[in-house]
């Protein structure tokens, strides 16, 4: 059965932290299904490129998925709040599902108090609100994946492969696209 994974798309999110992820986990065979956080499908992205998502997040309510990816960029402030998708990080958690965040998206892992379970990194803009942090780029822990930011969206992106599918099928994505 193929793995299926959300990405989330909240207005002002980091493009690259969005795109590579749906891009590499669609060459290894996932299922990716994208879903805005507003109530419209189309969302600007924090470099003014508009992405038009499968759906909205609250057709997800009761969707059961393998992984959740939310990308970072400066929306991540204006969601920390959103109850639905704090909602979706209690339960992908508790069932123990992959957690994929980059860059400031992070935060939204500290806001459910994960941070005092798991290793993690993040952008250096938020490490202070943070006690500890992981120095590396990208850190899997469990089913716990955070990453820096931009620069690191694609082994961002292959940590997710390799957690869901297997390190030969990370790597053969890799090779792929020359990485």
């Amino acid at each position: 059965m193929k793995k299926e994974v959300l990405i989330l798309l909240h207005p002002d999110f980091e493009e690259i932290e969005a795109v590579t992820p749906i891009d590499l986990l669609r060459r290894a065979g996932i299922i990716v299904h994208t879903a805005s956080t507003s109530n419209q499908l189309e969302v600007l992205s924090k470099g003014g490129i508009q992405i038009k998502a499968d759906s909205l997040l609250s057709d997800h309510e009761h969707s059961l998925y393998d992984a959740l990816v939310i990308p970072g960029g400066p929306g991540i402030f204006k969601i920390r709040d959103h109850s639905l998708v704090q909602k979706k990080i209690r339960e992908f958690h508790n069932s123990e599902k992959c957690i994929a965040c980059i860059c400031a998206a992070p935060l939204l892992l500290l806001d459910q108090g994960l941070n005092e379970t798991f290793s993690m990194t993040c952008h250096p803009s938020v490490e202070s609100e943070f006690s500890s942090l992981n120095s590396e780029s990208t850190v899997t822990n469990q089913h716990i994946i955070t990453s820096k930011g931009a620069g690191t969206a694609i082994p961002f992106s292959l940590a997710i492969i390799e957690h869901l599918l297997d390190k030969d099928t990370a790597q053969s994505t890799a090779d792929a696209i020359c990485f």
